[in-house]
């Protein structure tokens, strides 16, 4: 891979990166803590607000192609200097889509099913805040090794 390409790969997976980890801060600042006041409600309200769209349609698919670049680029790399930075990025994508696949698979796919109030709301919506808190630390810790791959590329060109 060119220096080049590798660059551009590099910028796009920050990018991708970034988008998910303000996502998540977003939906932890302004949407969740409302989730754990009357949770049946609040749940409900939710259901009827997502009637066309979903929280999905906004991380799928660019949060798993930032992650999946990042495994390419340390696959890929032929530069000494940076493999470290790109291992240590692999590592935290791999982790924090871990995480983020637990956080999908037992709590949102209940949060938003058909039988939602059927569950404990309350304590999925803490759990959910608690790994994001995770997710975002996660998040956050990749995008530092990204980016500072891409500062390295960026002395080199």
């Amino acid at each position: 891979m060119t220096l080049i390409a590798q660059k551009r790969w590099t910028m796009l997976s920050l990018l991708g990166m970034l988008y998910w980890l303000f996502g998540n801060l977003y939906e932890a600042i302004v949407i969740s803590p409302n989730w754990v006041v009357n949770s049946p409600e609040q749940m409900q309200r939710l259901h009827d607000f997502f009637v066309n769209t979903s929280p999905t349609h906004y991380f799928v698919p660019i949060t798993q192609l930032a992650t999946v670049i990042i495994w390419v680029l340390f696959f890929r790399n032929r530069i000494e200097f940076i493999k470290r930075d790109l291992k240590m990025a692999s590592i935290f994508g791999v982790l924090v889509t871990g995480v983020n696949f637990f956080i999908v698979s037992t709590i949102v796919l209940k949060l938003f099913a058909p039988d939602f109030l059927t569950y404990d709301l309350s304590a999925l919506t803490w759990r959910w805040n608690v790994l994001n808190v995770l997710r975002m630390g996660l998040t956050a810790t990749t995008v530092y090794y990204v980016f500072n791959v891409y500062r390295k590329l960026d002395k080199i060109s």
